[in-house]
Order: C-alpha cells, then sequence, then structure tokens
C-alpha cells in the first residue's frame, strides 16, 4: 500500500516536471529564446494601445515580438519601439521596409506589422531604425465621417435653398415674358400699320418723281438743269487751273526767298553770328565766375554764400571737411535704403511712397536753416565692386536729389550730390551704410 502510495506521487511528480518543461519550452519558443534574432526600432507618435510583447509580423508571417516601448522625453519626441526579429527573416526587411500598427479585427490585439522592402534597398543593419507609418483607429475614421457627413447636410441644405430661389426667379420671368409678349402684340400691330401707310406713300412719291411733278422730278426731267449743271462744272475748272498756277508762282517766289542769293540767307547767317557771339560771351562769364570763387578776396563770400563745386573735390577730401570750415559745420541725417527705395518692372531702384515720407520727415527738420546753406546728398551702396558702389550711390543720391528740390523748391546750385561708395564713418551702423544721408552744412553759431 505504501509502496503504491510512492509510486503514485513520483509519477505525479514526475508529470508536473515534464508539463513544467513542456510549458517552458513553448513560452521560449514564442519568445524566442531558442531562435536567432536581431533587434530593428522603429519610431510612432502615437502607439495605439500597443504593449510589449505583442506580436511583430513580417510580409504577414509571425517573426517575433515587441520587446520594449521607450517613453519620450518631451512632447514632441516620438515614441521609440523595440523590437525582436527571427534572423532568418532579416533578409526581408530593408531600408525601405515601413512598420505600421495594426489590429487582429476591429477592436483585436494590437500587433506591428513589418512589409518587405525592394531588392534595390540593403537590409537594415541590427539595432537599425526603419520607416514608420502612424495607425489609423476606428475612432479616428468615425469622428472623420461624422464630420463629412455633417459638411455633406450643410451642402445639401444649401443647395436645397440656391434651387427653391431659382425656380422662384425662372416662374417670376415667365410671367414678366408673358406681360411683355401681350404688351409686344398690340405694338407690333400698330408698326404693321404704319409701315403699310408709309409704303404707300413711296408709291405715290415715286409715280410723281417718273411724271416729273415735284422738284426733284424736274431735276430728273428738265434738260436745262442739265445745262445749268455741265456751265457750273466748267467754270469750276477754269477756277481749278488758275489755283494751280497760282500755287507754282509761289513756290517760285520762296525758292528765291530761300536761294543763295536770297535775303533770308543773309538773315539766316547774321542770327548764327549772334547766337555764337552770346554763347562765346556765356562761356567766358561762367569763365569770369569760377576765378572770382576761386580768388582770394571773394573766395570768402562765395562759401559763405553756398557757392561750390564737387567736381573739383574728391570723396576723400570730402570725408577729410573740405566742405566744413572754422565758421561752418555739418548737420546729417541718415536714411536707410529698405526704407527709401524699391525695384521696379525693369528691375530699377525707384523711390517708395514711405520713403518719400521719410525724406520729407527730414526735410521738415531742415527748412529752418538758411535755403543758401551748401546742401549735399550723400550716396552709399553696398555693391561688390568699387565701380559698382560709386555708379549704385550716384544714382542714389541723384534719385533723392530731384525729389527734395522739386518737392521742397530748394535752389538747385546749392544742392549737390557725392557718391561715397560703401564707408560710412559715424553711420548708426558704424563703419559701413546702405542708403543716403542728407547733409547740411550750416554756421556754427546755428543751433
Amino acid at each position: 500500500m505504501a509502496g503504491s502510495r510512492v509510486i503514485a506521487v513520483g509519477a505525479f511528480v514526475v508529470l508536473g516536471i515534464l508539463l513544467f518543461g513542456a510549458g517552458l519550452f513553448f513560452i521560449g519558443d514564442r519568445r524566442m529564446m531558442f531562435s536567432d534574432t536581431f533587434e530593428v526600432y522603429a519610431e510612432f507618435a502615437n502607439i495605439a494601445a500597443l504593449q510589449s510583447g505583442a506580436i511583430v509580423r513580417v510580409g504577414g508571417m509571425d517573426a517575433g515580438e515587441v520587446e520594449t516601448i521607450h517613453v519620450p522625453q518631451r512632447p514632441s519626441a516620438p515614441f521609440r519601439v523595440k523590437m525582436r526579429v527571427r534572423q532568418d527573416l532579416h533578409q526581408l526587411i530593408r531600408v525601405d521596409s515601413i512598420a505600421s500598427i495594426q489590429s487582429d479585427g476591429l477592436v483585436g490585439n494590437k500587433f506591428v506589422q513589418v512589409e518587405v522592402g525592394t531588392e534595390q534597398s540593403q537590409p537594415v543593419p541590427a539595432k537599425g531604425t526603419i520607416k514608420s507609418e502612424e495607425p489609423f483607429d476606428l475612432p479616428d475614421m468615425l469622428k472623420k465621417m461624422s464630420g463629412t457627413i455633417d459638411l455633406v447636410t450643410t451642402a445639401i441644405v444649401e443647395i436645397q435653398a440656391g434651387l427653391n430661389e431659382a425656380l422662384t426667379s425662372v416662374s417670376a420671368t415667365a410671367q414678366g415674358a408673358q406681360t411683355l409678349m401681350a404688351g409686344i402684340s398690340a405694338d407690333v400691330r400698330k408698326i404693321t400699320a404704319s409701315t403699310q401707310n408709309v409704303t404707300e406713300d413711296l408709291n405715290v412719291i415715286v409715280s410723281g418723281v417718273r411724271e416729273g411733278r415735284g422738284t426733284v422730278g424736274k431735276l430728273l426731267t428738265d434738260d436745262s438743269l442739265y445745262t445749268s449743271v455741265k456751265s457750273i462744272s466748267a467754270e469750276a475748272e477754269k477756277a481749278v487751273a488758275n489755283l494751280r498756277e497760282a500755287s507754282e508762282q509761289a513756290k517760285g517766289a520762296i525758292a528765291d526767298f530761300r536761294g543763295e542769293n536770297g535775303p533770308i540767307k543773309g538773315v539766316t547767317g547774321d542770327l548764327q553770328q549772334t547766337l555764337k557771339s552770346a554763347k562765346d560771351a556765356m562761356a567766358d562769364l561762367a569763365e569770369n565766375t569760377e576765378a572770382l570763387k576761386r580768388g582770394f578776396f571773394f573766395r570768402g563770400f562765395f562759401n559763405d554764400r553756398g557757392y561750390f563745386d564737387l567736381d573739383d573735390v574728391s570723396v576723400q577730401q570730402y570725408r577729410d571737411g573740405a566742405l566744413e570750415t572754422k565758421d561752418r559745420r555739418v548737420l546729417r541725417i541718415w536714411v536707410g535704403a529698405p526704407v527709401l527705395f524699391a525695384r521696379d518692372a525693369n528691375g530699377n531702384e525707384i523711390l517708395t511712397d514711405g520713403g518719400r515720407a521719410r525724406l520729407d520727415s527730414a526735410m521738415a527738420q531742415f527748412l529752418q536753416y538758411s535755403r543758401t546753406s551748401p546742401f549735399v546728398v550723400e550716396g552709399y551702396g553696398q555693391d561688390v565692386t568699387s565701380d559698382e558702389r560709386f555708379l549704385h550711390s550716384r544714382a542714389r543720391a541723384q534719385l533723392v536729389r530731384d525729389y527734395i528740390i522739386g518737392k521742397f523748391g530748394l535752389n538747385p546750385q546749392v544742392v549737390a550730390i557725392m557718391p561715397m561708395g560703401s564707408q560710412a564713418t559715424g553711420s548708426p551702423t558704424g563703419a559701413q551704410w546702405d542708403g543716403v544721408a542728407l547733409a547740411i552744412f550750416v554756421p556754427r553759431t546755428v543751433k
């Protein structure tokens, strides 16, 4: 009895050990503890209730499981899913493979589906990351369907209202057309009757003309009228011939008047000589004026009045203060290119409305000074080469000078331009400037 009990207990223990071992084998086989595996990662912004231990399928075949889901450290970072996949399926998972989270049925368990890659791509390296596709849940689909249904319902209501309005307009138009046709019928009958009367009158008139009655009839049937018309035509031809002869005589007189020995030749020569003498006198006057400007006795007078010639002043001499004296200082207002200029359709710079307003504001501060004070528009440009900077800065300065002279009626003799390139010591941005500067030279005693 005791022996049989020992045998039964031993058999139960052995059976339990076998069942435990079988369970461990099945669990280990599912977890691929006895197979060669490799790790691969995928990243998702939403894991849609995916859990660790979920099945991983490659091309529809169970190939592994989700080992770990790494939680992101910040809201903008994705969830990083670590998957363990069978090594014999490694050649099917390529760099262009796509991982997606799917469900078994509508409400089944979540699993990761990995699409097989293409032949052109390389196999994904161990512990590499493949592309992912965000999951699409049933609640999201139902939410979008609800919004679509609401939109369709609203469209149907609007179409029905528009259709009703169109039908109402068509009905009103039909009624108006019937009323119009009823009114037109009476008018058409009146017009028809009037046309018949006019036709009868025309028949009477044509019959009278054919019989020679009335003015028109006499004109068509009386030979004396034809004779009179023919006589008048002959007289007209004689008048035209006389007019042509007078015209030819006038042309000859004009040719003699303009000829080499005619009076007009002498008058023209005297006028040309007078213009040449006046031009020489003006040139001499200009030279004398320039000499006075540079003379010892009158140089100070002209400098005080603002008469100067920047053609003789280089950019460096201007920077060194050629226009500043012991009695005169400079006031300067800087205006940047982004405010002043824009490009037209041909790519040329023009003044903007904002630029004109900015120049008006700057000039308001200078109008209090004497209108004979020397005024210089300094141009600045940020081009690559020195010649481009010179041309660009000169064009900008000329554009601003033309505007302020025309707007404020300044004396052009005291407003000059100076192409400064890009160097601008003392500008708001430091050693360089892009735009223009308005500089007025005023007595040092003026505040």
